[in-house]
């Protein structure tokens, strides 16, 4: 994960940094990367106390910068005191468990003195904790560092091809007890002969090889783990999870996208399709879930990016499409899928692990209840619906929790709603939504996880994105009571009353 805190910014609450330790969990994650500097101390507080596992990480350059004026300007001045700075203020958090000196780190095929910074800052962390595991996160080489006409040799050796990647990064791993491998999935079978007295840990991986991934984790035992770009969606790298359908494709999205767009959690911590597919891989969510390739995109022109995940939505709402087909996705663990439209069987396919816990639907669209349900064999093991909405006729509000500390930093992360008379979300009904605080609290930031909205997160209203918002409420210093108010044209207000006591 990223420093951010969604909406809040780069702004570090004690609380803020909880509630990210307390996603990852409700997630299934039992270990997170700090990319790619240190965490604010309430973090590392917050794994200890919950219990989540850390690498802590310290740079993202050495003396070869990535941009103009980065890291690598001070790094020959500085690299000493914040090395030694984040391992001993981190060293008796006993959730921190590996050190990583550095991400994806351009010194890495030896240009720079490389071999020698490696050595010397792996030798660093230990004279300082002899206790913890040194790694550092390597991708692929650049073109500049290997011959052009051997750019595949970057990621697998053939026996065609000499492997220049092994070869140039074998020294700038010796001082390393595990190597963190950046999206080189092709390496992990090969290195297990070429290298295997190696230790390797997945640092970061793309999200459409989570399957992938998640089986070299449990059939290689060096393989360790796997850490995803990203668990938390961030400010920045804007668009880099897009998915665009015109044939003038781009690394990163075009203005006005200002968010990342890859995070299993979006922005504002609600939680994204590939999220729902990581969690039947590692079996920590037993209900299948249910979502629809979005038939209002021309799918067959779709291209995702390399971060991306195909738009898939949880809703059964495509009344532009009466009759037409639209695809239905389902991820499960279980072994297999059965679905259902208004009571009616549409058929059941295989599903589980050797499906990659995924499988698809054509269903003529109607609108109503579709269900999926798992089997194992026959019996009936989980199921979801998604039901049908009616218009939005009112708002609704939900606290992460009801009671504050007058302290003045503690927060509330209140859920706005628009809802239907049965309590369904209506995706189709956003609209501006304007949110007060009153009483012992103020309103922090409103911000949606719409990654192309020009609106400030600093503002008191905000348009919906996909029916809902989240406004982050901030005690006051003074015990009391909070009152939220939500409105919005054409449709029943909402109040919620928090404790700030």
């Amino acid at each position: 994960i990223h420093h951010d805190n969604g909406p809040l910014g780069a702004a570090s609450f004690d609380r803020a940094e909880e509630r990210k330790v307390l996603l990852l969990k409700k997630a299934g994650y039992n270990a997170v990367r700090c990319a790619h500097n240190p965490p604010a101390p309430a973090f590392l507080d917050a794994c200890d106390r919950l219990g989540l596992l850390v690498m802590d990480e310290i740079f993202d350059c050495w003396q070869e910068g990535k941009n103009p004026y980065d890291y690598h300007m001070v790094f020959d001045r500085d690299w000493q005191k914040d090395l030694e700075a984040m391992v001993l203020r981190d060293r008796n958090h006993p959730s921190v468990i590996i050190w990583s000196t550095g991400n994806e780190i351009p010194e890495r095929d030896g240009r720079s003195q490389g071999y020698a910074w490696a050595e010397r800052l792996a030798g660093t962390v230990r004279r300082l904790d002899p206790t913890r595991p040194v790694t550092n996160a390597l991708n692929g080489l650049s073109a500049a560092a290997i011959e052009l006409n051997n750019l595949e040799s970057n990621l697998i050796k053939t026996s065609a091809d000499h492997d220049y990647w092994g070869e140039r990064t074998a020294p700038f791993v010796k001082p390393l007890d595990i190597v963190g491998y950046n999206y080189l999935l092709q390496r992990y079978a090969p290195d297990t002969v070429a290298f295997p007295e190696r230790l390797i840990c997945g640092a970061e991986s793309f999200p459409l090889e989570a399957a992938a991934n998640w089986r070299a984790i449990e059939q290689m035992p060096h393989v360790i783990g796997d850490f995803v770009w990203t668990a938390l969606d961030y400010l920045g790298e804007a668009g880099l999870g897009h998915v665009w359908y015109d044939d003038n494709p781009a690394f990163l999205g075009r203005y006005p996208w200002h968010l990342a767009n890859c995070g299993d959690y979006d922005i504002c911590g609600f939680e994204r399709p590939q999220l729902a597919l990581r969690r039947q891989l590692w079996n920590s969510d037993s209900k299948p879930y249910l979502a629809v390739l979005r038939p209002d995109r021309d799918q067959a022109r779709a291209k995702v990016s390399a971060w991306g995940w195909p738009e898939v939505l949880p809703f059964w709402d495509w009344a532009d499409h009466a009759g037409k087909t639209v695809q239905v996705v389902v991820y499960a663990r279980a072994p297999e899928v059965r679905l259902s439209l208004n009571g009616r069987e549409l058929g059941r396919r295989p599903c589980g692990q050797e499906q990659g816990c995924q499988c698809s639907f054509e269903v003529p669209y109607e609108p109503g209840r579709l269900l999926a349900r798992t089997y194992d064999g026959d019996t009936l093991l989980e199921e979801t619906a998604l039901e049908t909405p009616g218009p939005a006729c009112s708002l609704r509000l939900a606290s992460d929790q009801s009671a504050l500390r007058p302290d003045g930093t503690d927060l509330a992360y209140v859920t706005v709603e628009l809802v239907d008379e049965r309590g369904n979300r209506v995706r189709l009904a956003d609209r501006p939504v304007t949110v007060a605080v009153s009483g012992s609290g103020c309103l922090q930031v409103l911000g949606s996880a719409d990654p192309c909205s020009e609106e400030p997160y600093r503002g008191s209203q905000r348009r919906s994105f996909e029916g809902r918002l989240l406004a982050v409420v901030r005690s006051g210093s003074e015990p009391g009571e909070i009152l939220v108010t939500a409105v919005a044209e054409g449709l029943e207000p909402a109040q919620l009353r928090l404790k700030n006591m």
